[in-house]
């Protein structure tokens, strides 16, 4: 039986476990990141700090604009780590699950 490790090696085309661990490396700082970002954003355009003091209109906003600055922030700490290529790969097919009008873009 293959461990989840080689099964994501197969499934994302990575061919070293050095480079899965830069991956796995980026990932870890893209969310740490993101949710560094969404307290100040909620403070500005809400003046709440917390997901429990939002409004559910408040809440949805916020979680379009944390889906968004979290891809933004995933190809700019991508391509500076050297993964600009998995990246993008990795951003279409994520967007092309959320957007149908994607499916054809390469």
């Amino acid at each position: 039986m293959k461990s989840i490790w080689e099964k994501l090696k197969v499934k994302w085309n990575v061919e070293t476990d050095i480079r899965m661990i830069r991956i796995f490396f980026i990932f870890a700082i893209t969310g740490s990141s993101v949710t560094l970002v969404r307290r100040p954003f909620t403070n500005l355009f809400f003046e709440k700090s917390t997901y429990g003091e939002l409004h559910w209109y408040e809440l949805i906003i916020t979680m379009v604009a944390v889906y968004f600055i979290y891809q933004v922030l995933l190809f700019i700490i991508g391509s500076i780590l050297g993964e600009y290529k998995f990246v993008r790969w990795f951003l279409l097919k994520m967007n092309k699950r959320f957007f149908p009008f994607l499916k054809n873009v390469e």
